[in-house]
């Protein structure tokens, strides 16, 4: 008895007998495939935009750091003169130009304030003719020992 009672229980014919039928697995197959298809596009089209956005930020950061430096050197002169600056290509390809012009500010009492002049700068990242990124930037800058 024991034998007859282990033999059913290990016998083929009773083990799972409830199979899907095979047109349904290929039908998930498929439908597998289209949604993994679906997913990977979005997914290749979200990293294209993350690599355009970083280009960008990586561009506008060169062309900022050489704008700062350009203000901060023209701002530092021991004498300003009305002028055109322009300053050669740096390694990044980034071209940058700085005018200095005397400004005639006034106070509420009419009172000219001397020795003021505005610095203007200019930087841009170029391809070819066209200017792919450019940035300006003006600041104020006090020089009693300058003599207009």
């Amino acid at each position: 008895m024991q034998k007859t009672n282990l033999q059913q229980q290990t016998t083929p014919s009773r083990r799972l007998q409830h199979t899907a039928p095979r047109g349904f697995v290929l039908l998930e197959i498929i439908l597998a495939m289209a949604l993994f298809s679906i997913v990977a596009v979005g997914m290749t089209r979200a990293l294209d935009q993350i690599a355009q956005t970083s280009k960008a930020a990586r561009m506008e950061a060169m062309v900022l750091r050489v704008l700062e430096s350009v203000v901060a050197e023209v701002s530092h002169q021991p004498e300003f003169k009305k002028a055109s600056i322009n300053f050669p290509k740096t390694a990044d390809g980034v071209d940058a130009s700085a005018r200095i012009e005397k400004v005639e500010l006034r106070t509420k009492d009419k009172v000219v304030l001397d020795h003021l002049f505005i610095v203007r700068a200019e930087a841009w990242l170029a391809d070819g003719r066209d200017q792919l990124f450019k940035r300006s930037m003006e600041t104020y800058v006090y020089s009693p020992n300058s003599e207009w």
